[in-house]
C-alpha cells in the first residue's frame, strides 16, 4: 500500500502519466517518516533505484488498526498470538 502512495506522489509531481516524467520524479523523491503509513526513516532512492531509508517492520492488524510489533524498538504494540484480526 506504501508502494501505491510513493508512485501516486510522483505521479503528481510529474504532472503527467508519461513514463519519463513519473521516473524523474521518483528519483527525486524524499519523503519523511510523518509522511508515511508505516515506520519507515523515510522513501529516498539511490541511482540504482533502492529505497535507502528503508528499514524492516512486522505489522499486525488490530481491532481496526495497523500497528507495529517487531523490532521491539520500533514497536507500538505487542504481537498478539493467537492473531485475531479484525473484530
Amino acid at each position: 500500500m506504501q508502494a501505491m502512495f510513493v508512485l501516486a506522489d510522483a505521479i503528481n509531481r510529474a504532472g503527467s502519466g508519461k513514463s519519463d516524467a513519473i521516473q524523474a520524479a521518483l528519483k527525486t523523491t524524499d519523503l519523511k517518516p510523518e509522511q508515511l503509513m508505516m515506520g519507515y526513516r523515510g522513501v529516498k532512492f539511490d541511482e540504482t533505484g533502492q529505497n535507502i531509508l528503508a528499514a524492516t517492520y512486522l505489522i499486525q492488524l488490530q481491532g481496526d488498526q495497523y500497528v507495529a510489533v517487531w523490532p521491539a524498538k520500533s514497536a507500538t504494540a505487542k504481537l498478539q498470538i493467537p492473531f485475531k484480526g479484525a473484530q
